[in-house]
């Protein structure tokens, strides 16, 4: 090899490197020492400096024709960005992790930041840094039990959680959502948004569902999901991950990790979104109308769900509970939880009269009461005026102090009409449970089937039996070790 082939190898591998044509004149022009020593070092290191340009230039067009096939709107910035001197593209693995459809098992990346292939933001500006907890986005139809029975399995799952309102604009969308999820066919027929009061928190070190903040500005916006942030992507929502800092970031779906929801309404719309972006799909309470291939159904015994391989059964519906600080009591406690008539019970004078008989059977003790929604403004009357040292009329004060009488009383009664109370009841604080009968429209129905389980296990009595303490069932043992 002559000395002109040796210094137009050494140019070409020294312009790889990104040196100028300063640098290299003065290469070129160095004592004959020195041009023996390039020699020498690029004899050995030419066919790897040769390779490592080949290789440069297959990635940058990998890299460019992956921007290109997602129409990315930072492919400038891409194209820039590879161009500066401390870009470095290197291969990364995405084999057994859940990529859009259709995805390559591995990609190049440019810089230090990961590569996210289901985003729809720019590969080449990697995202903030993500609090290292997964984040699960919950579908919500705005029913409070639904929503709650979702939030109970993010806070069990020690998740980080976001919270979109789903809603049909008319009932026929919602009729033609059953139609199509039997055909496997997924199109985004239903609105989603934060408006109804989405939230978003740090759930690192738990947090309180009461808590004022949680509706602050900084836990939310009121963007809408259908409306176009920045040009990029539909399907933004508002994540506050610090609350202490009210920080607010605009995310992608693809940034969440799961998807998770409980309702009619919003089945169809936690299948679509786990499709698109290829995430799994958490379906709470038994799916009835629409086909069962969720990722995991989580549905209640008494619900009597057909096995499945992808169906976890629970003896009570999910709940999470904390005290919220509005009972305290001064001495030794009962509490009573009243619900209402629904299409198995009626509630008349005959609560009544299981809670003089309590009341006469704890007379030592200070007694704490809550109504609920569902409770006639007759039955309301009467018990308030039975006298009591707390007492929540929920039509005038609605607030919950569930949790506060569930870790501050010795026994929590609580009528046989709700199974999300008597849930929370029987899996949360140290209150020992008991049920108080109704006045029943049919001589069997699911509540009864729900109330047996739990008494046969120790985890709930009947009033009108023996009152041995109860167990609690470990709801948080259950979803943790649901596989996903």
């Amino acid at each position: 090899m002559d000395t002109q082939t040796m210094e137009d190898g050494l140019m070409a591998w020294q312009i790889s490197r990104g040196e100028s044509r300063r640098g290299i004149a003065r290469n070129l022009s160095a004592p004959q020492s020195s041009r023996l020593f390039a020699k020498e070092q690029s004899a050995v290191n030419l066919s790897n400096a040769a390779r490592a340009v080949k290789i440069l230039n297959r990635e940058n067009f990998v890299a460019i024709a992956a921007a290109r096939k997602d129409k990315n709107s930072d492919f400038k910035n891409f194209i820039s960005f590879c161009g500066s001197p401390s870009c470095t593209l290197r291969r990364e693995s995405f084999k057994g992790k859940n990529l859009r459809s259709g995805a390559s098992d591995w990609a190049w990346r440019a810089g230090g930041g990961s590569l996210n292939l289901n985003s729809e933001s720019s590969c080449a500006n990697p995202p903030t840094t993500h609090n290292p907890h997964r984040k699960a986005l919950i579908l919500s139809d705005g029913r409070k039990g639904h929503e709650n029975q979702s939030i109970a399995f993010c806070e069990l799952r020690g998740l980080e959680f976001c919270i979109c309102k789903i809603a049909y604009a008319n009932k026929l969308l919602k009729l033609c959502s059953y139609a199509l999820d039997f055909f496997g066919l997924y199109f985004k027929i239903f609105k989603c948004d934060l408006n109804g009061g989405g939230t978003a928190t740090d759930r690192k070190n738990g947090s309180n569902l009461n808590n004022t903040s949680l509706n602050s500005p900084a836990a939310s916006d009121s963007a809408n999901l259908d409306a176009t942030p920045n040009g990029t992507n539909s399907d933004a929502v508002s994540y506050s991950a610090n609350l202490d800092a009210a920080s607010d970031r605009n995310l992608n779906f693809a940034d969440f990790d799961l998807f998770v929801g409980a309702g009619s309404t919003i089945y169809y719309a936690l299948k679509f979104y786990a499709r698109r972006y290829t995430r799994p799909s958490i379906a709470l309470m038994y799916p009835k109308g629409y086909r069962k291939d969720f990722s995991v159904i989580i549905a209640g015994a008494h619900d009597r769900p057909k096995p499945r391989a992808n169906l976890k059964i629970s003896p009570v519906s999910l709940s999470f509970s904390r005290p919220q600080g509005l009972y305290q009591p001064q001495r030794k406690s009962i509490g009573f939880i009243i619900g209402g008539p629904n299409s198995c019970f009626e509630m008349g004078d005959e609560i009544l009269k299981q809670i003089e008989g309590v009341r006469a059977q704890f007379a030592d003790c200070e007694f704490a009461l809550t109504t609920s929604p569902r409770t006639p403004r007759a039955t309301e009357s009467a018990l308030e005026k039975l006298g009591w040292d707390y007492s929540v009329i929920y039509s005038r004060e609605p607030v919950n102090p569930i949790g506060d009488f569930l870790a501050q009383c010795e026994w929590v009664f609580i009528s046989e009409d709700s199974v999300s109370m008597i849930s929370e009841a029987a899996s949360n604080g140290s209150a020992n449970v008991a049920i108080l009968s109704l006045k029943r429209k049919d001589a069997h129905n699911k509540f009864d089937d729900f109330i047996s389980a739990l008494v046969s296990t120790g985890h709930a009595r009947r009033y009108d039996e023996t009152l041995k303490k109860t167990a609690k069932y470990d709801l948080k043992a259950f979803v943790r070790e649901i596989k996903i």
